[in-house]
C-alpha cells in the first residue's frame, strides 16, 4: 500500500475530486485535508495506469500526508456527479463497510463547487445545525490558533 492511501472504508469526511481539476484547487485542498483529518477520493485511475495516478497523487502531495483512495463505487453510491464534492457522514445507522464494499451509505451531507474545505463545512452547518457535532472538529483544525 502507497503511504497515504488508505483501506477502503467510509471515513467522516471525504473530498472527492479528479487530478484533472485545476492544480491550484487541488494543491489547495490536499493541504486542507492534511489539516483536517479528511480523505480525497479519486473515481479512477488517470490514463488507466495506477503507475501513472501514483505518480500524479505523489507529486500533488509533496511532503503532505493526506489520506486518498481510489474508490468509482463511492462517487455513485453517494450520487457524486462534479468535482470537488465535500461529504459529511453525520451517523452511524448503516452498518459499516466490509473489506471490499460498502452497500449502504450511512446518513451523510454534502455539497459541490471550487470552495475552501472550511467554507464547505461552515455551509453543511448552516443547513443541518445537526451536524455541527461531527463537522466542529474538523472546523477546528482548520482554523488558526
Amino acid at each position: 500500500m502507497h503511504p497515504g492511501v488508505l483501506p477502503l472504508q467510509e471515513p467522516a469526511l471525504r473530498i472527492f475530486v479528479t487530478l484533472d481539476m485545476p492544480q491550484g484547487s487541488l494543491r489547495r485542498l490536499v493541504d486542507q485535508a492534511e489539516r483536517a483529518g479528511a480523505v480525497l477520493v479519486l473515481r479512477g485511475l488517470k490514463n488507466q495506469s495506477m503507475r501513472q495516478t501514483v505518480a500524479a497523487v505523489s507529486d500533488l502531495l509533496g511532503q503532505r500526508k493526506a489520506g486518498w483512495v481510489i474508490d468509482p463505487e463511492a462517487f455513485e453510491r453517494h450520487g457524486v456527479e462534479a468535482a470537488p464534492t465535500f461529504l459529511l457522514t453525520t451517523g452511524e445507522d448503516a452498518p459499516p463497510c466490509s473489506a471490499t464494499t460498502c452497500t449502504v451509505p450511512r446518513p451523510f451531507i454534502s455539497v459541490s463547487g471550487d470552495v475552501s474545505l472550511d467554507y464547505a463545512l461552515e455551509h453543511m452547518v448552516r443547513r443541518h445545525p445537526g451536524a455541527a457535532a461531527v463537522a466542529g472538529p474538523y472546523l477546528s483544525r482548520l482554523r488558526p490558533r
